[in-house]
């Protein structure tokens, strides 16, 4: 038994089996269903339009997942000057849709094409500032200056705190000073005032009527929540919103100021995961999500690792990334296993420095594709990482579905690194963060029957009494869905 799943359950069943019957029949997604049970999303980080197309054509569509966040589309700072940072994409010239991952045209195809598949396109909306103070020019060929951003926003557009000399934020606990200075020296927008509310509506709007699903609001903590309430309050549509808030417990601008314009990210959710599966401490995780002062679970939005804390920005700590190997994998397998939160996954390309952006030619800053002229594909660790695509967590996002909104029962332990336990009787899972392999009697809570374990190659036969004698390997996981019995080929 390995960490992955047999290449003839792969072929045969999650290609054609893992969707629901909406995204089988390849109706588009609807925003209701956006934080639903079963609900994943999956980070494509700095992908190209045109990648993301194929990438919910032939892999996000078919496995089952619901969402894409994609980087910000509209115009950004030239890339030239700042290396071809990845930052670049977080300092808004304009909202013409041309950026680092190609124009309005392809932005638009790409749209169409993962609605089809099933895969609603959730947009990062910056709209908490502009570029930072100063003179150049948008890749677009927008020029700005000082508070002057072509013909879009003008100095009276903009917060000038007057606190500290430079007008920047200093004081977290200060919750006037974060929402109304500016951050890292970017250009904050006075979202208060009619005329910025009602530019931010226009690019919002017009987002939705290419049909994207949704919103992630970059810096929400920065913007006073009323702000984002009346900008929202008006758009013709039900995007399905959440907000980037990071509240680590120990500032006044907390997640709870936020519920009430959508979903919020819960930030302290993968740390806490991250210290359990570094340190062995499974059993810890029993009650996960369950603080007072944690989002709802019906409104978090969940994640180990995200683009910032990767680099160690962002509310950075103990985080698992792409680079800590099986025990991340296991990591996302029991965030897609726990029912807290609608989790997303990241999909990373691979860095040297923490400025570095996507795989590019430097000579001209152009975002190599994801996917080759003939036919293949820069996922090999060395340019694009593509973790989402690793056969266990696909399988996991199939399970995610099956067990929709069933609760946690039979939780049993074999010790702190081992732990195992059920989705009433639709889904059961078992992790193993040990060193040596874990033979034990489980209770699964499903029927009498043969199963196919998800993330391995073996069968197994569940009693009926709904136990069954497994071995779960060092450092592995067996998962179990109710509706997927072992057939007599797998036998």
């Amino acid at each position: 038994m390995r960490l992955g799943i047999s290449a003839r359950w792969l072929a045969g069943s999650l290609l054609a089996g893992l969707m629901s019957p909406a995204l089988a029949s390849g109706t588009p997604v609807s925003t209701a269903s956006m934080n639903a049970p079963g609900t994943v999303m999956v980070h494509l980080f700095e992908w190209r339009w045109d990648d993301i197309a194929r990438e919910c054509e032939q892999v996000l569509g078919p496995s089952g997942v619901t969402a894409v966040q994609i980087s910000p589309p509209n115009e950004h700072i030239a890339l030239d000057p700042v290396g071809g940072a990845w930052w670049a994409r977080y300092q808004p010239v304009s909202y013409r849709l041309q950026s680092r991952s190609g124009d309005r045209a392809e932005f638009t195809d790409m749209v169409a094409r993962c609605r089809a598949a099933g895969v609603g396109i959730v947009v990062d909306a910056v709209i908490n500032h502009m570029a930072g103070i100063g003179e150049g020019e948008g890749i677009a060929g927008t020029r700005f200056t000082p508070f002057q951003y072509g013909n879009l926003y003008r100095r009276e557009h903009f917060h000038h705190c007057g606190r500290h000399g430079d007008d920047s934020i200093h004081n977290y606990q200060d919750r006037w000073e974060v929402q109304n200075c500016h951050l890292v020296g970017l250009a904050d927008l006075a979202t208060e005032t009619p005329g910025v509310r009602e530019r931010i509506r226009g690019y919002l709007q017009g987002l939705l009527d290419l049909g994207v699903a949704g919103f992630r609001i970059d810096a929400a903590k920065h913007i006073p929540p009323e702000d984002i309430t009346a900008i929202l309050d008006d758009l013709d549509g039900a995007p399905y919103i959440f907000q980037e808030v990071i509240d680590m417990g120990n500032e006044p601008i907390t997640v709870q100021d936020y519920l009430g314009n959508g979903d919020v990210t819960e930030f302290r959710y993968g740390p806490r995961l991250s210290r359990a599966f570094m340190s062995g401490d499974l059993a810890r995780l029993r009650d996960l999500g369950e603080a007072s002062n944690w989002v709802p679970s019906e409104r978090a939005l969940v994640f180990i690792d995200n683009h910032d804390n990767q680099r160690g920005h962002g509310a950075a700590g103990m985080v698992m990334t792409f680079g800590s190997g099986t025990r991340y994998t296991l990591g996302r397998l029991f965030m897609l296993a726990w029912p807290y939160g609608t989790p997303r996954l990241m999909s990373s390309y691979r860095f040297e420095d923490t400025d570095q952006g996507p795989p590019q030619r430097p000579s001209s800053w152009k975002t190599l594709p994801v996917y080759t002229a003939d036919g293949a594909d820069r996922c090999d660790n060395e340019h694009w990482v593509c973790e989402h695509r690793q056969p266990a967590v696909l399988a996991m996002v199939g399970f995610r579905q099956a067990v929709g909104n069933a609760p946690v029962t039979h939780w049993q332990t074999g010790g702190e690194s081992r732990i195992a336990f059920s989705r009433g009787e639709r889904g059961f899972i078992a992790f193993n963060r040990n060193d040596t392999d874990w033979t034990a009697t489980l209770t699964t809570g499903l029927s009498s029957g043969t199963y196919q374990n998800l993330i391995g190659d073996d069968v197994l036969r569940v009693d009926d009494t709904g136990r069954v004698n497994v071995t779960v390997p060092a450092n592995g996981a067996v998962a179990l869905r109710y509706d997927r019995p072992a057939t007599a080929n797998d036998s």
